[in-house]
């Protein structure tokens, strides 16, 4: 019966009524959800990154190619299939590259697209290199994963094999925030693109920020700026965004840095990526030094 009434609202009401109504919700529940630990102590300062040194590897750029055609030889047209868009799974594999992580953590498996890229760039980087991919439904589903529903050959696990990357994931079904909170592995790197609600995402940052090792970062996809569209189709996802202006209020030596444009095409004829990587603010050169800040932060950040 609630199910019938749940289709029925989404027949009649107008998809772009229906998020906003949807994001009104989230937000709201946002709002007073309890105060969690934002202990930016770990986190990698903002201004040690260089994405355009990260963009501009030719290096990367050749082994991209070849892990890259690899990849699209077992998904066929990238275009037609859901999920992180061609042009973000680039940036992903540029990313991995460059902050060489040794274990990684991705929330939000899906078909696996994103998760071979990292996987196949971790195995590239020659390391012990590996990452935990963790979805609420068991992907790897004969019947019901969404390999299965959208037409593709074969589940992500499959894939990874003959990608020979398979002894460099380990797929986890369950909740998120489960994972975060009971597992004793620790992560260079955490993507979070699993529940893009306001609350998943404020939840998941706080565990995230947890389980880094010194230097690590959270990337987060489908984050808005300003909570307003990036493409021409007007979509928008505003969790994210809201769930950091929280964060970042609570915590302001957390910050935010969305990726922007990239030098290859994303979607929609458009250049623009919807990632994003949270980071540490840059220290105030009147403050104390980073150690005392760090410290500062670390008592500030947690919640009583």
């Amino acid at each position: 019966m609630r199910r019938g009434l749940k289709q029925l609202v989404k027949a009649l009401v107008p998809r772009p009524v229906l998020n906003k109504a949807v994001e009104t919700r989230n937000w709201l529940v946002l709002v007073v959800l309890p105060k969690q630990s934002l202990d930016s102590g770990d986190l990698r300062a903002a201004d040690t990154l260089s994405l355009a040194d990260i963009w501009e590897n030719k290096d990367v750029a050749a082994a991209w190619e070849k892990d890259h055609g690899a990849i699209k030889g077992l998904y066929g047209d990238e275009d037609e299939i859901e999920g992180v868009n061609p042009g973000d799974r680039c940036a992903l594999y540029y990313l991995i590259m460059a902050l060489k992580p040794e274990n990684v953590l991705e929330v939000g498996t899906h078909i696996g697209a994103s998760t071979l890229h990292i996987a196949r760039a971790l195995k590239r980087l020659n390391q012990n290199g590996g990452m935990t991919s963790v979805d609420i439904v068991d992907v790897n589903h004969p019947e019901q994963g969404a390999w299965k529903k959208l037409g593709l050959a074969q589940p992500p696990r499959e894939f990874a094999r003959q990608l020979e990357c398979l002894d460099r994931i380990d797929f986890q079904t369950g909740a998120s925030l489960e994972l975060m909170r009971t597992t004793r592995q620790r992560y260079d790197l955490v993507f979070l693109d699993g529940d893009h609600s306001a609350p998943a995402v404020y939840q998941e940052v706080s565990a995230a920020l947890s389980l880094l090792r010194t230097g690590g970062v959270i990337l987060l996809h489908d984050y808005y700026p300003g909570a307003k569209p990036l493409y021409p189709d007007g979509a928008m996802i505003g969790g994210p965004f809201h769930a950091l202006e929280r964060i970042r209020k609570e915590n302001p030596a957390i910050t935010v840095l969305p990726l922007g444009d990239l030098p290859w095409p994303t979607k929609q004829g458009k250049n623009v990526t919807s990632l994003a990587m949270v980071a540490r603010a840059p220290e105030p050169a009147f403050l104390p030094g980073a150690e005392g800040r760090r410290e500062e932060n670390r008592i500030r950040a947690v919640s009583c």
